[in-house]
């Protein structure tokens, strides 16, 4: 009794790395799917106040398009544009780096050297009408 106790037991702490046979060990788990790649020019469109405050007027958006992150499970992409201050003065053009997953910004923070938002290419971001 305490043989076949400890066989079930066994049985029940076994991993997909176990020295059992197939139909003994625990599936290992699916590898989460790559989401396909967002509309930046979209969600740059329904974020804009979101991303640029509303009262630096941002004009001449443009943004690069999505790439993954260094998980995989991410995506980023550069947004800028040119906005003016709070006292009316022109500003130089902002970037900003935003950090996308399942079509929604997560994360968006004035882009950094280590950004690599320079060199990309930019594409126009068009209001919606």
């Amino acid at each position: 009794m305490g043989l076949l106790a400890a066989l079930l037991l066994t049985g029940c702490a076994a991993d997909s790395n176990a020295r059992l046979p197939a139909f003994m060990r625990a599936k290992a788990p699916e590898p989460p799917q790559p989401e396909a790649a967002p509309d930046i020019a979209l969600l740059v469109r329904k974020n804009l106040d979101a991303i640029f405050v509303a009262t630096t007027l941002p004009r001449d958006v443009e943004a690069t398009s999505a790439r993954h992150a260094d998980a995989g499970l991410t995506w980023t992409a550069c947004v800028r544009a040119q906005i003016i201050s709070a006292s009316g003065t022109a500003l130089r053009r902002q970037t900003y780096r935003l950090t996308i997953r399942h079509n929604e910004i997560i994360d968006r923070r004035r882009a950094a050297t280590r950004d690599d938002c320079v060199p990309e290419d930019y594409k126009a971001v068009l209001p919606t009408k």
